[in-house]
């Protein structure tokens, strides 16, 4: 994830290049959640199986060169959405998340526009120890945006176009990283993706979908791309 959003109830794993190490690995008695630090630091460290609100900066728009263009992806909550933490003995850290959210996307080359795509689903993150791997299990009704070329060809060879929504099944992704993160630095490139299960259904091309807006036409959900 990079460190100051998420997107979306299911993101890319391109989109979750940032892996930095979690800061309760090694703790063994319950403490109290630490205070948000200024510079959003993902995973976080454990909630002790409490679920808390998500931090704002998530709720950022967020800006991606896609579909021959630039797309904008604003969101908000339809149910309030939160996450729970849980460091495992081996100090891999699994996040969890509830709620629903909305999504807007706006291609910028002719304002074409998707409103209100609800997605309502429970996905989970697994951030290893080693700080260079994680795992992301989305399931259906989720939408993935793919900006790395490792990311893309991954997705490439299920048959997935780089962004695209799928309504069921789910899609799980395994990513390693060249180099552990530095804390507030850049992120490293992604060095291999794998697709560890991939049982999506009625799957649409984004790009296809904003076409379609663009033509004046209500976005057609019943035929998926392929």
């Amino acid at each position: 994830m990079n460190s100051t959003r998420r997107i979306a109830a299911a993101c890319a794993a391109a989109c979750l290049a940032l892996i930095a190490p979690s800061t309760a690995v090694g703790q063994t008695e319950p403490v109290p959640p630490p205070e948000q630090p200024d510079q959003l630091q993902w995973p976080p460290a454990s909630t002790h199986g409490k679920l808390v609100p998500l931090p704002e900066e998530f709720y950022a728009p967020v800006t991606l060169p896609l579909c021959d263009s630039e797309v904008t992806i604003t969101q908000e909550d339809v149910e309030p959405s939160t996450y729970r933490a849980l460091v495992t003995e081996d100090g891999d850290t699994v996040v969890e998340y509830r709620g629903s959210i909305a999504l807007d996307i706006t291609r910028a080359s002719d304002g074409a526009t998707l409103e209100d795509i609800l997605l309502d689903s429970a996905p989970v993150e697994t951030y290893y120890a080693d700080g260079l791997s994680a795992t992301f299990d989305y399931p259906g009704p989720a939408m993935v945006f793919a900006q790395e070329e490792v990311d893309i060809q991954a997705l490439a060879e299920e048959g997935l176009p780089p962004a695209f929504l799928y309504l069921s099944g789910r899609l799980v992704s395994t990513i390693t990283l060249e180099s552990v993160p530095e804390p507030g630095g850049q992120p490293p490139a992604i060095a291999e993706v794998e697709i560890v299960e991939n049982t999506t259904e009625y799957v649409f091309d984004v790009c296809d979908l904003l076409d379609q807006a663009a033509a004046g036409e209500q976005p057609d959900l019943t035929q998926p791309t392929g």
